[in-house]
């Protein structure tokens, strides 16, 4: 546990101990009538936030909003819910009626905490500002709290969690559990000026795509591996229906002819693109090995960034639209993936493929994600048969 989880606990324990007592005073019924009614105006909150979230660009003011949606509706819904207890605790009858409703109060008002505890954790671990991220996935108290929460009042809140995600890259594992990593050495600065990383520029080309259906340009990052070919994630071109790749001084119109939402890749045909391929690696990488990040951070120009290998796991996590789990065999990787990266290749030394970059840790800024070579084959092997539009799906946010 990390110092900023360990406040995060004492603050929940506070607020525990607090809420105990006041539920003490409450009693039973009116505890119960505020929790009902705070949940119910929580829950219209969450359908509506996504809504309001969406109006905004900045992290910090889409969790603002959110977060106000959410309790403004809570807290109106707890005052209807709290007069409405107040008149039922009225008509009581004796003493020891009202004794035993007391002392249920404190229950009910703790579970009122708890609940709040895991609305506010949820998006803030996913608020794309690290530090925050960072306390809240640590705090054992939130894990404890998450772990136990019903899939159905998670399944509804899982819509503002997305929106919440302001990195356009998605988080390998959702929640709000703490990013696991193996420690390794810090990346070789020199790679970022490799020759290999050099020559691959004109392999690796910008992504651009328009998604009307939920107003959104996109841009990412792929590479071309086979004639007229070029692969990149399902996630930049899901929703799309229209796809260019940056090649030379010009556009190419591309279309979506393999789409995965599972292991996040798609497969473009690029009528007459002439770009050459990279190379596939034969052989895979290992903890501690140095590799280079190519592609086009933040929607700028052509990056190398230096990254080294940290573990190569099969993990478990949601798909790109958060709607199933599914595993996938990953490199997790020491570097600084932001979205644009998405789609690009991982290069080793030798300026060959090894995995395709897809997702970055939310609570840890050094830390990347990229599907192995193995894990994508299939997927391009695909692409190398068809020539057939399919669909891309419904937009991640």
């Amino acid at each position: 546990m990390t110092s900023g989880g360990l406040v995060v606990d004492v603050i929940i324990i506070v607020l525990a101990l607090l809420f105990a007592i006041h539920g003490y005073r409450q009693g039973f019924i009116v505890s119960a009538a505020t929790f009902l009614g705070f949940l119910g105006g929580a829950l219209l909150g969450v359908q509506i936030a996504p809504l309001a979230v969406d109006l905004y660009v900045d992290p910090l003011a889409k969790l603002i909003v959110a977060l106000l949606v959410v309790f403004t509706l809570a807290l109106l819904g707890q005052a209807v819910a709290t007069f409405v207890g107040l008149k039922l605790r009225k008509k009581l009858p004796g003493k020891n009626t009202k004794r035993l409703d007391q002392l249920g109060g404190p229950l009910v008002s703790v579970a009122t905490v708890l609940l709040v505890t895991w609305m506010v954790a949820a998006p803030l671990a996913m608020s794309g500002m690290p530090a925050v991220a960072s306390a809240v996935r640590h705090s054992f108290l939130v894990g404890g709290i998450d772990q136990h929460m019903p899939s159905e009042v998670r399944g509804v809140y899982d819509a503002m969690r997305e929106s919440l995600n302001t990195s356009d890259i998605p988080d390998v594992f959702g929640g709000v559990h703490p990013t696991q990593v193996r420690d390794v050495d810090p990346p070789n600065g020199e790679l970022a000026d490799d020759p290999a990383a050099i020559e691959a520029q004109s392999s690796v080309l910008k992504v651009l795509g328009s998604a009307p259906s939920c107003e959104r340009h996109i841009e990412g990052s792929s590479f071309v591996y086979g004639p007229e070919l070029v692969a990149t994630n399902a996630h930049v071109v899901a929703g799309t229906d229209a796809v260019q790749v940056e090649y030379g001084d010009r556009r190419w119109s591309a279309e979506v002819v393999v789409f995965d939402s599972n292991r996040d890749l798609a497969v473009l045909h690029v009528p007459g693109l002439p770009a050459n391929s990279l190379p596939l690696a034969s052989s895979t990488v290992s903890s501690g090995d140095d590799a280079i990040v190519v592609g086009y951070p933040g929607g700028g120009g052509y990056t190398a960034s230096p990254a080294r290998v940290r573990d190569a796991q099969t993990v478990s996590g949601p798909d790109i639209y958060s709607a199933s789990d599914v595993t996938r065999e990953v490199y997790q990787l020491y570097a600084n993936i932001i979205g644009g990266n998405s789609g690009g290749p991982l290069l080793n030394p030798d300026g060959e493929v090894v995995g395709v970059i897809f997702a970055a840790a939310v609570d840890d800024p050094n830390t990347g994600y990229a599907l192995t070579l193995e894990e994508s084959r299939p997927i391009l092997d695909e692409g190398l048969n068809t020539t057939s539009p399919v669909s891309t799906g419904a937009c991640t946010q």
